[in-house]
């Protein structure tokens, strides 16, 4: 009884196994390149409109297509399947036989340019599944582009001036909207930018692995991912800090561009620009404030509590703020960022800013400056008590800056540009408030302490960053 089971098993087995021998012998006996090109010869012999002509398409040999390039380092199979995309008669016939759109081959000859540097997918493979690279089953990094963000190819070799002047201007669109939506605020790319997010210079030529692709709907691929990122980032990366508002058109556009950011570069003999395409650094201080300041600052009026951040973001534009603020301050602070808030610094050895474009985002800052002064403070005129500016400190500051200054609803206090501010400042801050934010007088105008208590309140705020 044993045995006959075990000969069930052996002979079943061996079933199994003679099929899919079938199997794999007839695709390889049919492979579907050569069903596309039976059909393309069909097509064409129908199509000839004289004897000649019909002789000369029953001519045509199957085989697998290959383009040898050289110059770009790849061989390209694809036109095994999509044989007809140089065929004028071809306009009208269903994919893979129709002929490219356009007139973008008179331009990019197959022979010189392939398919794969612009399209993406595999471009060795002779079948549509592996060669479109689509789903983890054929493990490619780099699967055949959609259509909507081909131009993140095209400046490869072309500048936006070009592209724009000819009607593809997508990619133009999506660099403008990452420069005016403060992208760069967070992310460095050519070396300017923010430090809180991940350099974008390569982040086009990165493989899936570097995408956590857990939460991605539909295909895992990095189109659709960029796509939803710029959607609902912690969506994708619960722990993301990003901040970016953007319609539903405007993903395309911002991942069209980001998908750009690619490394290597095209051969000098492809290359209609110098280098690669990428945003540069605005004159003028309102450019530069909206590349680098609005996605945290929005018009930089009105503070306001940050769930993200999880501190307020303060009013860098506020009356009251500009009017005890001395440039000397805000340049200090664009400097050297705020410690223990995802504000950097924007020096050039850090986020990249001359002296010049500083100097330009604080003009800008200031414009609306009340060009009176606020009354003097002279702190000097005081010996301040700093353990009874402790306890005033527990009592009316603690709630809003946290009880060791580390910053909640109110800014954190500890950081080196608070510590480093003029005395005067801080007490002319404390005195006033800052009107249209959380912040309230505590002078003679608000909650009424003495300049004397003021004077020991800074005493006290001067010491937290030595608290532990």
């Amino acid at each position: 009884m044993r045995n006959r089971f075990f000969t069930w098993i052996l002979f079943l087995s061996g079933g199994v196994l003679l099929i899919f021998t079938l199997l794999a012998a007839y695709r390889e006996l049919t492979p579907e390149w050569e069903k596309y090109q039976a059909q393309y010869k069909e097509q064409i012999i129908k199509a000839a409109k004289d004897d000649a002509a019909k002789k000369k398409a029953r001519q045509l040999k199957q085989e697998v297509q290959q383009l040898y390039l050289g110059a770009l380092n790849r061989i390209d199979r694809c036109t095994s399947c999509h044989i007809g995309v140089e065929n004028p008669r071809m306009a009208s016939a269903k994919l893979p036989l129709k002929q490219h759109s356009g007139a973008y081959l008179k331009n990019h000859p197959p022979d010189k340019f392939g398919c794969s540097v612009c399209h993406y997918g595999q471009g060795r493979a002779v079948n549509k599944k592996e060669a479109h690279g689509l789903g983890h089953e054929t493990h490619w990094d780099f699967p055949v582009m959609p259509l909507k963000y081909i131009q993140s190819s095209c400046t490869q070799c072309h500048d936006y001036e070009t592209l724009t002047a000819k009607g593809y201007d997508t990619i133009a669109k999506g660099a403008k909207l990452f420069t005016e939506k403060g992208c760069r605020g967070c992310h460095k790319l050519d070396g300017i930018g923010g430090a809180l997010g991940k350099k974008l210079d390569i982040v086009g030529s990165q493989p899936i692995a570097y995408f956590p692709m857990r939460h991605v709907e539909g295909e895992k691929t990095t189109y659709n991912w960029h796509k939803q990122h710029f959607t609902n980032p912690r969506a994708l990366v619960p722990e993301s800090e990003m901040k970016i508002s953007v319609k539903p058109e405007e993903t395309d556009l911002l991942a069209t561009y980001v998908l750009s950011l690619r490394s290597g570069e095209m051969p000098k003999a492809y290359r209609k620009i110098k280098g690669r395409m990428a945003v540069g650094k605005p004159d003028e201080g309102e450019a530069l404030y909206k590349m680098f300041c609005i996605a945290c600052h929005t018009d930089g009026k009105e503070s306001y509590y940050d769930e993200i951040f999880n501190h307020t973001i303060p009013s860098i534009k506020n009356p009251a703020f500009l009017k005890a603020a001395e440039d000397k301050y805000l340049k200090k602070v664009l400097e050297e960022g705020r410690a223990g808030t995802q504000m950097t610094s924007w020096k050039l050895a850090a986020g990249g800013l001359g002296e010049s474009e500083i100097n330009k985002l604080i003009t800008y800052i200031t414009k609306e400056r009340p060009s009176s002064k606020p009354e003097r403070f002279n702190v000097a005129r005081f010996k301040p008590d700093e353990k009874r500016g402790g306890e005033l400190y527990k009592v009316r500051c603690a709630l809003c800056h946290g009880k060791k200054g580390e910053g909640e609803l109110g800014v954190n206090l500890r950081n080196p540009v608070v510590q480093g501010a003029d005395p005067e400042f801080l007490a002319i801050t404390i005195r006033d408030g800052r009107a249209e934010t959380p912040m309230p007088p505590f002078g003679k105008k608000g909650l009424s302490l003495t300049e004397q208590d003021l004077a020991d309140l800074v005493s006290f705020v001067r010491t937290l960053s030595k608290t532990k």
